[in-house]
């Protein structure tokens, strides 16, 4: 369905490392042949196989944090949750086991470069930064790209923030068009967190007043989270329409101006 190396149908290929990120999150590296690149389109995601304790199939998206640059192996940033069927599999996997992927339509998002868009918003909590930072490492490592973009990230702690350095990377690497604004607290009205001097509490209607752009037929604006965000943000992900009542639709933007990752 596009120029990914995976087919629509499971193709498996070898876990090649682990790496562990922080106290709940790693880095699986998976080989590809020799010179092949994943060539994934951005923004896009690929469907994992994995499976229950009966042996059951169990299917999750995952969007690639590598370049499509990289030769050979892509990589996936996994939060390892306690209950989580497919995280709690591939988490007991060793190097050389093999693990399907496919690629098919449905998961082809907003397609860089973003067409009539010259400002981005990103709104995302904890690996849903996982398909802005794909997007955002393409913006800003291209030439001559003019995107502006301002990505609004919440977690719950700092040690929870994903992709801490590679975001600071790319916002430097773009010359001042990516702010980074990270969100940290596990309650609206956080107080302040020792050694934190960022934004405290919810990425909340308030926060992208504050930083966002404001909608216009030029902004798109990209959400990607838990079901919770989006219920709250822009409706389910599931439904193109930004739902009536939620946070985006009372500020003024359109189904015209989002995409829900």
């Amino acid at each position: 369905c596009s120029s990914c190396f995976f087919p629509t149908e499971f193709h498996e290929v070898p876990l090649v490392s682990i790496k562990a990120i922080n106290h709940d999150t790693k880095v699986f590296t998976f080989g590809l042949p020799e010179g092949a690149s994943l060539d994934l389109p951005v923004c896009a995601c690929l469907l994992l196989r994995g499976y229950d304790d009966k042996g059951e199939p169990v299917i999750r998206p995952y969007t690639p944090i590598s370049s499509n640059d990289i030769k050979g192996s892509f990589s996936l940033c996994v939060k390892v949750y306690e209950k989580g069927t497919v995280t709690q599999w591939l988490d007991k996997l060793q190097p050389g086991a093999m693990v399907g992927f496919k690629h098919i339509p449905f998961n082809i998002k907003a397609q860089y470069p973003f067409a009539g868009k010259t400002k981005l918003n990103m709104i995302c909590g904890g690996t849903g930064i996982t398909p802005m930072y794909q997007a955002l490492y393409k913006i800003a490592f291209t030439p001559g790209d003019s995107l502006q973009v301002v990505a609004l990230i919440g977690n719950r702690t700092p040690a929870d923030i994903l992709l801490r350095g590679e975001l600071e990377e790319v916002a430097k690497q773009s010359g001042g068009r990516v702010k980074i604004v990270h969100v940290v607290g596990t309650k609206p009205d956080q107080e302040p967190i020792p050694g934190w001097e960022g934004e405290l509490g919810w990425v909340d209607e308030d926060k992208i007043k504050k930083f966002c752009f404001p909608p216009a037929p030029d902004v798109l604006t990209m959400v990607c989270g838990v079901p919770g965000l989006y219920e709250i943000m822009c409706g389910p992900r599931t439904e193109p329409e930004v739902k009536a009542g939620t946070v985006l639709d009372k500020l003024g933007y359109t189904s015209q101006m989002m995409s829900k990752m």
